[in-house]
């Protein structure tokens, strides 16, 4: 007899067997009778079920078919990698991934509910690790943290650049882009800007997209900063009275350090 509840394995012409009287019209016990009318011993019937169950018979039957990853598909996918591979030297508990997965997206309105509980990222994870899909290489570059992105209207990104047209003739322009949406907003002059040509068009930038944003962040342009001293910043003047007039609060990047403004970097080239 066989025992209750266990699958026993079948030949690939047993299972395309089953699977050709299934297709004649055959029930699952006609099935049965079928081999025990041959001399055949029948397969039990979880292993029946399973194959009666299937459309096709598999080109590897008896070969172990790997579940589904819950996390492995975009947009988690490529979170975990970023976030496992920027912690080098692999001390971040899985708890912690989750929080920042449930933050990024669940929070912000991207997903309802992640796909999968703290154990199921924890087994993604160690699938990632062990087959060597993380990259946690030491290497001379440097090492970046993630970053959420900020809450609608927070932060608006500044920076300049300047295209030259032809000999003797320069673009000058100034961008501004709004770190949660996305929106970009360019002004252009034939000449350098200075703080109250950077001013005007911040406030020019703020009429067009109708509002303003609590605030604006910026290297130490001297356009806009006149010195750092330990680490406090000394505005110029007219960019000073601008954003007291204005209410914003400052997110400075470090000077010579243009990495750490964001995002409007890959725009302004």
């Amino acid at each position: 007899m066989y025992e209750r509840g266990i699958c026993h394995m079948l030949t690939k012409e047993k299972m395309q067997e089953i699977h050709d009287l299934k297709l004649r019209g055959f029930s699952k016990n006609e099935i049965i009778s079928h081999f025990e009318n041959q001399g055949a011993k029948p397969p039990t019937r979880p292993t029946l079920n399973k194959y009666y169950a299937m459309d096709a018979v598999p080109d590897k039957p008896n070969a172990k078919v790997a579940k589904d990853k819950a996390f492995d598909h975009e947009p988690f996918r490529s979170a975990i990698v970023a976030i496992l591979e920027t912690n080098t030297k692999g001390t971040l508990c899985v708890s912690s991934i989750y929080d920042v997965l449930q933050e990024k997206f669940v929070e912000n309105g991207d997903c309802e509910s992640l796909p999968g509980n703290e154990q199921t990222l924890r087994n993604y994870v160690h699938h990632l690790e062990s087959n060597g899909l993380i990259n946690r290489e030491p290497e001379h570059r440097r090492i970046y943290d993630y970053v959420f992105d900020t809450p609608p209207g927070q932060q608006m990104l500044i920076d300049f650049g300047e295209l030259r047209i032809k000999k003797g003739l320069e673009i000058h322009f100034i961008c501004m882009l709004l770190r949660y949406s996305r929106i970009f907003c360019v002004f252009a002059q034939d000449h350098k800007y200075n703080a109250e040509d950077a001013c005007r068009a911040i406030y020019n930038g703020f009429c067009k997209l109708g509002g303003r944003p609590e605030e604006l962040v910026i290297d130490q342009d001297s356009v806009f900063v006149s010195s750092e001293f330990l680490g406090e910043i000394i505005e110029t003047h007219v960019f000073k009275a601008f954003i007291k007039e204005q209410g914003l609060k400052l997110w400075v990047c470090n000077k010579g350090d243009p990495e750490s403004k964001g995002y409007v970097n890959t725009y302004v080239m």
